[in-house]
């Protein structure tokens, strides 16, 4: 088989991946038994020592504050977790799962790495014993995240935890005081307006906005951006179209929109710096992953609650947002294959999120998964200003209709192929550095195009 076909058998087999959406812990750290009180149905039949690598993301850090609920009813489990930013844990489970090093039993992994990770024999079957377990209610699972999260064979080699596309957050207040109206569909345009007028270089700043480099930090509302309008990485022939109009139009605003009217030291924000800049009232907007409506919407998580307008992801030329899970995958290397089970059937079960919900709040649920989620009253009362957008918005996403123009590929925020990660980490490195002036934004389209084809042609799609 030549090489060109051996590429585009990856390119379908990765695309599966995109079917339908700081350290808190050191490795090594063990959660007393006596954490929380043990729940009705304790199993000492299970035992072994579990090291579990997570994104650092609120959801995974609600997870472990109840770590020890999980402790309680596998008491002769040993349960080590490792809790980092996105880029770094990333790095650390790739370099564990392909080296097959063994370090960590269950690691969090997306939408980009499942079936790749799958192809490559880095993880296992999850789906076939969850199915088989009644109390687990597989069916309850959104059919696009089960899809999404399977491998070429069909098989679930991660079990979901939480879903997400992208919305735009803003704040309500801030919007009457300036006799702003926000659309429910605003525009690229008219949220570049918006911000010009609202940004107050001591902040509130008019929006928030990812510029850490990385394919999956900064990369993924880059890309996003850019397909809304009318751009794409590759054309079908897997020529770059960076530096084509609508490409450079759409990369152009973006970094545009954070030297003019965005956070100072963009270039250091992730999900998670900028979560918390609109929850320390220092955004007038953020646009940004649906997850994070569950948190705003909180209250006692959020001090802007009462002021936080939820709308659709804004648009261009086209609508466009993103599809994404977090999940718990088992590594292929693990010594204590039942224990790894017993763990991810308990942080993605249902009777999770009503731990969660019980002892946490609503704000601090894994939604974007399980249909019970949005059925459960109290969900319903909680959600009830963005429960059905954020559905919406998720029901909406094709990864296989990402842009205006074909491409050989498939994804939204991301180029669904596994060789992508180097260069979207290095496409987003070169626009990171317009962002902090330190080059220009022509020449920095004109590098990253040649870095895309030189990437193609080394990886054998040219």
């Amino acid at each position: 088989m030549s090489n060109d076909l051996n590429r585009r058998d990856v390119v379908k087999r990765a695309g599966a991946a995109g079917l339908a959406a700081g350290g808190l812990a050191k490795l090594g750290q063990v959660y007393a038994q006596d954490a929380s009180p043990a729940p009705a149905a304790v199993d000492t039949s299970i035992s072994g020592e579990l090291n579990v690598a997570m994104v650092a993301n609120p959801q995974m850090v609600a997870l472990e504050s109840l770590a020890g609920e999980f402790q309680a009813q596998y008491p002769n489990i040993t349960l080590n977790l490792l809790v980092l930013p996105e880029n770094e844990i990333r790095d650390r489970i790739r370099t564990d799962v392909s080296t097959r090093a063994g370090q960590f039993d269950v690691v969090t992994i997306g939408m980009f790495e499942a079936a790749d990770y799958a192809l490559q024999g880095w993880t296992i079957d999850v789906g076939t014993p969850l199915q088989e377990d009644p109390d687990y209610d597989y069916a309850d699972i959104f059919p696009a995240m089960v899809s999404a999260l399977s491998g070429e064979d069909g098989l679930l080699y991660a079990a979901p935890f939480y879903g997400e596309s992208c919305m735009l957050y803003y704040r309500t207040d801030l919007f009457e005081a300036a006799g702003f109206t926000m659309p429910e569909q605003p525009t690229w345009t008219e949220i570049g307006e918006f911000a010009a007028q609202l940004h107050n270089p001591d902040g509130p700043y008019g929006i928030a906005l990812r510029a850490l480099p990385g394919w999956g930090e900064f990369g993924a509302p880059l890309t996003a951006t850019m397909n809304a309008f009318g751009g794409r990485w590759f054309d079908e022939d897997w020529q770059s179209q960076l530096a084509s109009e609508k490409s450079a139009a759409g990369i152009t605003f973006y970094t545009d929109l954070l030297i003019n009217s965005g956070q100072p030291g963009a270039t250091t924000s992730g999900f998670t710096e900028c979560e918390n800049l609109f929850v320390q009232g220092q955004a007038a907007m953020w646009m940004d992953a649906t997850s994070a409506a569950d948190l705003l919407g909180d209250p006692e998580l959020n001090p802007q609650a009462a002021n936080t307008g939820f709308a659709y992801p804004p648009s261009e030329e086209i609508g466009s947002g993103w599809l994404w899970a977090w999940a718990f995958a088992i590594e292929a290397e693990t010594e204590h294959e039942e224990a790894a089970l017993a763990f991810v059937k308990w942080a993605t079960s249902k009777q999770y999120v009503q731990l969660v919900s019980g002892q946490l709040g609503w704000g601090s649920v894994p939604s974007g998964v399980r249909s019970s989620t949005y059925a459960d009253p109290g969900y319903q009362e909680y959600a009830a200003g963005f429960a059905d957008l954020v559905l919406s918005i998720i029901e909406a996403q094709d990864p296989t209709q990402c842009c205006v123009d074909p491409t050989p590929y498939k994804g939204l925020q991301f180029v669904g192929v596994p060789e992508f990660v180097t260069l979207g980490d290095s496409v987003t490195k070169e626009l990171a550095d317009v962002i902090a002036g330190n080059t220009g934004i022509e020449d920095a389209i004109a590098t990253i195009d040649d870095m895309a084809n030189q990437w193609a042609v080394e990886n054998g799609y040219q």
